[in-house]
């Protein structure tokens, strides 16, 4: 793994230097494949922020990008800091991988299941998948059910009338989050975007990656009567 050490505002001693590479050897042993790590050692100015004026941002291209940042007013604290919750960060990466497939039929096994239940009712279509016979080719909704690596909820697919276009339906369950929480989520996941329940206002919502280290949040509120008229 490439290790890249910038310095913003300040120099980097070599005792930091190698405070940094020993905190990498522990996050490159739980990301054995990441390519590359990216550390900001930032010194803030600003005489009111001296409570954190030492910053370090670490960014880790590992299937995606992960990236935390930490501040205080020691330089090395920011760092261990930073790491922690880097490494937070993979730990609950490596949980979803093992729980993604705990309790789910192996794909063989679901095609399997389906093909055994077509021959024996003796319907199936041109491709070899169960045709459902209380529906025609016209308003045909399929519906696509839990196989192994499949995200959770259900995904349903359904041709609008008269044209080609299929609109792909999606339903996942959510824990309402904090903003916070949910920019960990979309780093974690590797996206530019998440979606999630506000925890604070309880509204629809998603987090989204600007420039640099800054981030945005767009809230959906329903239109009242009283919103209508003021905008008229």
């Amino acid at each position: 793994m490439d290790i890249a050490i910038v310095g913003r505002h300040t120099k980097v001693s070599e005792d930091t230097r190698e405070k940094i590479f020993e905190k990498m050897e522990k996050v490159e042993s739980l990301a054995p494949r990441a390519t590359r790590a990216e550390i900001n050692v930032v010194h803030e100015r600003n005489p009111r922020l001296s409570g954190e004026r030492e910053r370090v941002e670490i960014t880790l291209h590992d299937h995606g990008v992960i990236r935390a940042e930490a501040a205080a007013d020691d330089r090395l604290v920011a760092l261990d800091q930073a790491t922690a919750r880097i490494v937070e960060q993979l730990r609950r990466q490596h949980e979803r991988r093992a729980n993604r497939h705990k309790g789910k039929p192996s794909l063989h096994a679901v095609v399997a299941q389906e093909m055994a239940a077509a021959e024996k009712a003796g319907t199936t279509t041109e491709h070899g998948a169960p045709q459902d016979s209380d529906s025609q080719d016209g308003d045909r909704v399929e519906s696509v059910e839990t196989w192994e690596g499949a995200p959770e909820g259900s995904t349903v697919e359904v041709p609008i009338d008269g044209t080609p276009i299929v609109i792909r339906s999606k339903t996942h369950s959510a824990t309402p989050m904090t903003v916070s929480e949910a920019i960990d989520q979309m780093e974690l996941v590797g996206h530019d975007f998440y979606l999630f329940l506000d925890s604070d206002s309880g509204l629809a919502s998603a987090v989204y990656r600007r420039r640099g280290w800054t981030y945005g949040v767009i809230r959906i509120e329903e239109k009242t009567d009283d919103a209508e008229r003021e905008s008229a």
